[in-house]
């Protein structure tokens, strides 16, 4: 999903074309990020973190309207493809790895990189979430 640098993957190919599409100047657009892991079902936050240590055990909750959220998982936001980049490295940076007879750096959980971007032009609001498993 991540690719590396050179060779990019789904991930990063998106948002680069997310912020190259914000052009039109009658309309305003945040975008906000947040990344989990699950790993021993366990939820942390992957950018969340003081050095040397990582936010884990965060509730999974069920919202009336919204559907399920990570209660307490950080969401930043972000105004260019570069801040996103920073962000995903920075949680890659932490995530739990280990080697297996495959890989000699696999990774041992799952991820979910999230994106939600709304844009506002005049009276209406749209809003889209795009978690990335």
């Amino acid at each position: 999903m991540m690719g590396p640098h050179d060779d990019a993957g789904l991930i990063p190919r998106i948002c680069q074309d997310l912020f190259h599409r914000m052009t039109d100047d009658t309309t305003s657009y945040r975008t906000d990020v947040s990344y989990l892991e699950i790993y021993n079902e366990k939820v942390r936050d992957l950018l969340k973190t003081v050095p040397g240590q990582v936010i884990h055990n965060l509730r999974v909750r069920e919202h009336p309207k919204e559907g399920p959220y990570v209660q307490g998982l950080s969401k930043y936001v972000v105004n260019s493809y570069q801040e996103i980049e920073a962000l995903m490295q920075r949680g890659n940076s932490v995530r739990t790895t280990a080697s297996t007879n495959m890989n000699d750096v696999s990774s041992r959980s799952h991820a979910i990189f999230t994106i939600v971007f709304t844009q506002k032009a005049q009276d209406l609001l749209k809003r889209s979430r795009v978690p990335f498993l």
